[in-house]
């Protein structure tokens, strides 16, 4: 007995021949692919990952040359090459300490802001001291991810000031005048955050330090740094 051809589902080969003629010729089922199978992946599509895996690698490794040139001891790679570290590490990447020497921070300093501003009826009034650090704190603790802003925005800010200015508020160094203007419009700004700035005609700050003590000694007392009143200007506001 001859074979019998198998219909195609919804085709009647007896009423359409010409159908079932073109059924015949439909090639057969493939194997299914299973998109998990690394041999089932396309030449590209692994090329593309091959490439991809090499950046990461790459870049990692060169993140970690940087950091490595920064933190670790002067030495000839490190001074040849100072511009393109500083390049990257600065500011994303700071590492505020040094391979084999650490720089640790041996105070605390909490900055605090107070500003003059023009009233509804014309005069000049001061507002109370705000804990520009104590907000960064608050912004920190508890946070998995804190900004890099919240964590070293004010105090370098602080520290950049007392580079170019000398202990009676004078400038050491032509550097003296973008440090005032440099927390002049961080004060301004966190005033603006907070909703406070309008009619700021001056702003004021004052730096407390206490120094760490060592484990088992007496607790240090604060000493209070004060500065003189700056008047803002139009591009404080920007």
């Amino acid at each position: 007995m001859p074979a019998q051809e198998t219909p195609v589902a919804g085709i009647d080969p007896a009423a359409d021949p010409a159908a079932g003629r073109a059924a015949d010729k439909l090639p057969p089922a493939g194997p299914a692919v299973d998109p998990e199978d690394p041999d089932a992946r396309s030449p590209r599509v692994q090329l593309v990952a091959a490439l991809l895996a090499v950046l990461l690698v790459v870049g990692a490794g060169f993140h970690l040359l940087f950091v490595s040139l920064h933190v670790a001891p002067e030495n000839q790679a490190s001074r040849k090459y100072s511009e393109d570290i500083r390049g990257w590490i600065f500011p994303l990447f700071e590492q505020n300490w040094k391979l084999f020497a650490p720089d640790i921070l041996a105070v605390n300093v909490r900055l605090n802001a107070r500003v003059q501003y023009r009233a509804a009826d014309g005069t000049v009034r001061e507002s109370a001291w705000t804990d520009l650090t104590g907000d960064d704190i608050a912004h920190i603790q508890g946070n998995p991810f804190p900004s890099k802003a919240d964590q070293n925005l004010v105090r370098r800010a602080w520290d950049f000031y007392l580079g170019s200015h000398n202990a009676d508020e004078s400038p050491a160094n032509n550097q003296a005048e973008l440090a005032e203007e440099y927390l002049r419009r961080i004060v301004v700004k966190r005033f603006q955050d907070a909703g406070r700035a309008d009619g700021i005609v001056a702003v004021q700050l004052r730096a407390v330090s206490t120094p760490i003590a060592a484990p088992g000694s007496s607790p240090t007392q604060p000493t209070v740094r004060e500065l003189g009143w700056w008047e803002t200007k139009r591009d404080d506001f920007r």
